[in-house]
């Protein structure tokens, strides 16, 4: 894959639990994920951040302090690692410095701001930290380790989880951007990326997924926000005399 996409484009490998523990009779640890690889093709990738809802115990573990409003809220340092030479962030704030070694996280008149807006809290012996409010978040941020189990009881023997593509397409395409699935098996992808708004092309050289797919697709039911698919059926021959390869695949497009 290095080679193909260039190791510069490496991003992250994600592993996804895709099952329940299994027992197997082999000498071998069960088999319960995939690894997720993700490349992108330019350092300018289409990246919308996603983000995951916080459950009870992280609000209170991540955000365990309560204003006199009842909000919850944490704190974060208002300084980061690095010096800054003569620069908007190694200014005085309130008659003090950012320790040595590190810099203001942003400019002096923006640290005022948010001090006169009550946003900073400051410690008994002058520490000043910046107040983070839960209800003011989208979420947590997606890891690199995704619970995503693929359906028990699957239409195609290699059926995906559809949150799974859902979080991939979302996260590495815009609307009307083309996904492109050359396995497409069960048509995951490809009613996922429907259901998004984004354009799509799968290709498989198997009928029975070919079928399957066309079937997810045609039960897409139209509404105010979801147009019914209206696709094309491609068939492809290629025969290679001499050399005596020959084959047949089918793509929706």
């Amino acid at each position: 894959m290095d080679e193909i996409f260039g190791i510069e484009n490496f991003k992250n490998d994600i592993t996804r639990i895709k099952c329940n523990p299994k027992n197997f009779a082999r000498k071998a640890y069960g088999n319960m994920k995939d690894l997720v690889l993700f490349y992108a093709k330019t350092d300018k990738l289409i990246w919308n951040e996603p983000k995951t809802p916080y459950t009870e115990e992280d609000k209170i573990k991540l955000f365990p302090k309560i204003d006199t409003h009842k909000r919850r809220y944490t704190t974060i340092p208002l300084h980061a690692p690095s010096e800054t030479q003569n620069g908007k962030t190694s200014q005085t704030f309130k008659g003090i410095l950012p320790p040595k070694g590190r810099h203001w996280r942003t400019n002096v008149e923006t640290l005022e701001q948010w001090d006169n807006e009550g946003l900073i809290e400051w410690s008994a012996n002058g520490n000043p930290r910046k107040k983070i409010y839960l209800d003011e978040q989208e979420g947590k941020r997606v890891q690199d380790i995704w619970e995503m189990k693929d359906p028990q009881y699957p239409l195609y023997s290699t059926e995906k989880n559809a949150d799974l593509l859902d979080l991939v397409i979302k996260t590495s395409s815009n609307p009307n951007s083309y996904v492109l699935d050359c396995f497409c098996g069960s048509g995951t992808t490809l009613k996922s990326a429907q259901l998004l708004g984004r354009n799509w092309i799968g290709i498989d050289q198997s009928e029975q997924a070919i079928k399957v797919s066309a079937e997810k697709l045609d039960n897409i039911t139209s509404n105010i926000f979801t147009t019914k698919p209206i696709y094309e059926l491609i068939n492809c021959e290629v025969e290679i005399n001499k050399t005596s390869i020959t084959t047949t695949s089918t793509s929706l497009s």
